[in-house]
């Protein structure tokens, strides 16, 4: 009998046929009973005649799992397997905790630290190991990353293997997204195994870097026809791609990069993401996150959540949104009552688009004010070394990174992690401190004040708890330097702040 760790994955694999589309002629599903609790999950097809169904279990104990199926030979195999309980270091999937924030299942807590290397997993062999490389070495705990090829500037060679059979009809320039859907030359019911193969593969790579794989289902930078597949295409492919990783505990699915976008390049109308959102809910077992993500073009959208999707949605866990409005995070997890994640806030580089030539400085700065008022952040690098360059450029390739930023991001990291803070509790949310920022830890005995580059130098931090006293430490998030801070602070008196940019305060209770 096969014994698994609770919220491992549970394999089974079976012999089919392989004639006609296995793909869409064989229906194939698993029922899982434990302790006559029943869950049924879809089988999908491996290629070479192969056919799996997985799970992913999450509470200890005997399992017995049953198929059918419209083919004999996988129908009604019974087979009975035994869960454990987790190793040290498995936490388990990543959930929504105390509706605002997140912790995995084991109550452990996540602050979303994130990066963005779109089409990693499309690249060449070696980039895709430099990419895993270059995450061992920092601290990101998730990525945002595409399931198809990326479509755009500095993104124009074609993959080595396309996600459905066949090849491209037309060979089209990287921002060509506007097109006739109706003959692109793949036959979007035969997804190819050996391209998702890959995809899981790295997924597992990730995930034993505690990294979590914040996975976009579709995309409109796509010159190959796989944003216009049409809703049944479509629902079929969230079946496929779901049974296939749902049971993999580090995935969060994500419908979309600017799905509004999409409905402007005539690819996947408003009216359709409702759909494919309850459907990713409805066929994954395992209540993965679920997210959607918006277009931002500063003229159209400036300082408005217009083009928001409804994120009151019950099958939306938290917000993944595309904003430089950093100071509104408090705001929106208090409407919303879900968590907030700002997945792009530009990113640190030197190319020609306004969202990828932000300082390193720019990059850290949005990390400090984004984590302190209680939201997760994404990190991105679009750094070029000369014009029309054929070096990876870590936002869409993945590979190395060339900025500084990470260095700054991976040193916040620490300092939360190092203090305590499962999850930060935002402070000083209003009233004339507006150009700070301020977190605790839920308890409240210790504060994170981020003072960016503004020029305080005569302070009084009167948002602070009355009656209280606490000890400080001074920090420079730039230079990544500590040093003990003489003053005692409380909310009533003012007090000297040497006059330097990047400057925080670590306060500690006393008691």
């Amino acid at each position: 009998m096969t014994t698994i760790e609770k919220w491992h994955r549970y394999e089974l694999a079976l012999d089919g046929p392989k004639n006609g589309n296995p793909f869409r002629d064989v229906n194939l599903t698993g029922t899982i009973n434990h302790n006559n609790h029943f869950v049924t999950v879809d089988g999908f097809y491996d290629g070479n005649g192969i056919y799996k169904i997985r799970y992913m279990p999450e509470q200890v104990g005997e399992y017995t799992l049953t198929t059918a199926s419209n083919i004999p030979a996988l129908d009604k195999k019974e087979v009975h397997f035994t869960v454990t309980n987790a190793e040290a270091n498995n936490h388990g999937p990543v959930r929504v905790a105390g509706k605002t924030h997140f912790a995995y299942a084991d109550g452990t807590g996540f602050i979303p630290f994130g990066t963005t290397a779109y089409a990693w997993t499309v690249q060449p062999a070696n980039i895709q190991k430099q990419t895993i490389q270059t995450l061992k070495e920092n601290s990101f705990n998730k990525i945002r990353m595409l399931v198809f090829p990326k479509s755009y500037d500095y993104n124009n060679n074609e993959p080595e293997i396309y996600p459905f059979a066949g090849q491209p009809n037309v060979k089209r320039g990287g921002t060509d997204w506007v097109f006739d859907g109706a003959n692109t030359g793949f036959d979007f019911t035969r997804p190819v195994p050996q391209y998702f193969q890959n995809l899981e593969n790295n997924i597992d790579k990730l995930d034993e870097l505690g990294i979590e794989a914040d996975l976009i289902l579709f995309s409109p930078y796509d010159r190959w026809g796989f944003a216009r597949m049409g809703l049944k295409n479509n629902l079929e492919y969230v079946k496929y791609i779901v049974a296939r990783l749902a049971s993999y505990k580090n995935v969060w699915w994500s419908l979309a990069n600017e799905y509004d976008l999409m409905d402007m390049c005539g690819q996947i109308p408003l009216k359709d993401w409702d759909v494919i959102g309850q459907y990713v809910c409805e066929k994954d077992p395992s209540n993965h996150l679920e997210s959607i993500h918006n277009f931002y073009d500063p003229p159209q959208h400036k300082d408005t959540i217009k083009n928001w999707y409804d994120h009151t949605k019950p099958w939306i866990t938290h917000l993944s949104i595309q904003t430089d409005n950093l100071f509104m995070v408090p705001k929106w997890i208090a409407e919303y009552q879900k968590p907030v994640v700002v997945d792009e806030c530009r990113y640190e580089g030197n190319i020609e688009f306004g969202w990828g030539d932000n300082t390193a400085q720019g990059m850290m700065d949005s990390f400090w004010r984004v984590i302190l008022r209680g939201g997760g952040c994404t990190h991105g690098e679009t750094y070029i070394d000369k014009p029309n360059t054929d070096r990876p450029i870590w936002w869409a390739h993945g590979g190395k990174l060339y900025g500084e930023s990470q260095k700054k991001i991976n040193f916040l990291n620490d300092l939360l992690q190092d203090n305590g803070f499962s999850w930060v509790k935002p402070q000083a949310t209003s009233g004339p401190h507006w150009d700070y920022a301020v977190g605790s830890n839920p308890e409240e005995d210790k504060w994170l004040v981020y003072f960016g580059d503004n020029g305080s130098e005569f302070v009084i931090l009167d948002f602070l708890p009355e009656n209280k006293k606490y000890t400080a430490k001074l920090i420079n998030a730039w230079t990544e330097t500590t040093q003990d801070f003489a003053a005692e602070i409380t909310n009533k008196d003012k007090f000297h702040l040497p006059r330097k940019p990047y400057q925080v305060l670590l306060l500690t209770e006393k008691h």
